[in-house]
């Protein structure tokens, strides 16, 4: 008869030890270390879940006013999801934040977020938390220095930080492009021992080595490149799968963004050429469409602040090689409109912490993001593979 293992002692194991080391000592299967971490894991985890937040932005600042706003759950208009595997946006805690603005760090975020471009829709009482200095690393350029205006302070040590605020998910929304900050971010979630969401297109949660070490040490990594609720990326898949539903041979298509803010001067100056690519495959690699597509951010206008504009354009053959053109424009907010997605996002790691899953999740990157692990997804088959994992289906 096999002796019965102790829960315990294959977790105190598995804090200074990989999977593969625990599966070896043990002689266990992964699918029985995650049972283990899962059943304790439900057994002891708070209702609320603990959120850090890298890169106190106009994205940080719009999640952090949503979680606010839909607390008294009277008004659940613009989320997807209101309520997702029992888990409401305001069980949502901060409790940690770092920046590297002068304007931001030391002050509580209810104080740091007023210093984006995006507006206040709603007061927000102190919280508490007070915004720490992140590392800068390549988080600055000379084009966006004068915005951020970098205080010149020492940085926090971040994972020591994320540890004695009992961090569980570490998200990531710093400046497209800024590759080695991020990357540290992703290591002082590791150290702590906490999941990492990274919004920015920075390969993370596709580079394979990095995911590995997510793997071995037990913990989700969710990215890259966040989609918005309703921007050109959606809207261009959305429009392009309908084309070809009905029988429509698409012939050509582009998507372009117009954009102000900190983020899009970041995008213009650094990774340009990366987001177009990132965009243009996402679009065209869920449909199998071989036209020509181009999907990417055009110009930085100042006066634009957090708004962004984006023009669609696809040509379509129909019946007997008719013509059909489509010319969009669509008007939004930069900030707000990655909201409803992070919100579910959170939420659908928080419940891969519970499963004691570990690694790159892709089933739930393909909801919520253009650079998933294993590809682009329709945007209903997308949801299909968030629900079956939230389900316990595979």
């Amino acid at each position: 008869m096999t002796p019965k293992i102790n829960d315990d002692e294959v977790l105190r194991y598995l804090d200074t030890h990989t999977y593969d080391e625990t599966m070896e000592h043990f002689d266990i299967s992964r699918m029985s270390i995650a049972r283990i971490r899962k059943r304790n894991k439900l057994r002891f985890t708070p209702n609320k879940i603990k959120l850090a937040i890298a890169g106190l932005g106009n994205s940080a600042a719009a999640l952090i006013q949503g979680i606010e706003y839909y607390k008294a759950r009277k008004n659940n208009k613009g989320l997807l999801h209101p309520i997702l595997a029992g888990y409401h946006i305001s069980d949502i805690e901060l409790v940690a934040a770092f920046d590297i603005s002068k304007q931001k760090v030391g002050k509580d975020i209810a104080q740091a977020i007023k210093y984006n471009e995006i507006p206040s829709y709603i007061d927000i009482v102190e919280t508490g938390v007070v915004v720490e200095m992140g590392e800068i690393s390549d988080g600055v350029i000379d084009q966006t220095r004068n915005i951020i205006d970098p205080a010149d302070v020492a940085p926090v040590n971040i994972s020591e930080s994320l540890t004695k605020n009992a961090a569980e998910i570490l998200l990531c929304l710093l400046p497209s492009g800024a590759d080695e900050a991020v990357k540290f971010y992703a290591n002082q979630a590791l150290e702590a021992g906490c999941a990492f969401i990274n919004a920015t297109p920075t390969s993370i949660a596709t580079d394979k080595n990095i995911a590995r070490k997510f793997y071995n040490k037990g913990l989700p990594l969710i990215g890259d490149d966040l989609q918005d609720q309703f921007g050109g990326t959606i809207v261009h898949k959305l429009m392009l799968q309908q084309m070809v539903s009905q029988g429509l041979d698409v012939k050509e298509s582009y998507a372009l963004d117009v954009g102000g803010g900190a983020e899009s001067l970041n995008t213009i100056h650094r990774s340009r050429e990366v987001k177009r690519e990132i965009k243009s495959k996402s679009v065209s690699s869920s449909l199998n469409i071989t036209a020509p597509i181009v999907a990417g951010t055009s110009d930085y206008v100042p006066h634009l602040k957090n708004g962004r504009n984006s023009m669609l354009w696809i040509v379509g053959e129909g019946f007997l090689g008719s013509e059909i053109v489509i010319d969009i424009k669509i008007q939004s907010q930069d900030g707000p409109n990655g909201g409803a997605i992070l919100a579910d996002i959170i939420r659908a790691t928080k419940i891969a912490l519970h499963q004691g899953a570990a690694g790159a999740i892709n089933e739930i990157a393909c909801y919520g993001f253009k650079k998933p692990p294993k590809g682009t997804a329709t945007p209903e088959k997308a949801s299909e593979l968030l629900a079956d994992f939230i389900l316990g289906r595979k």
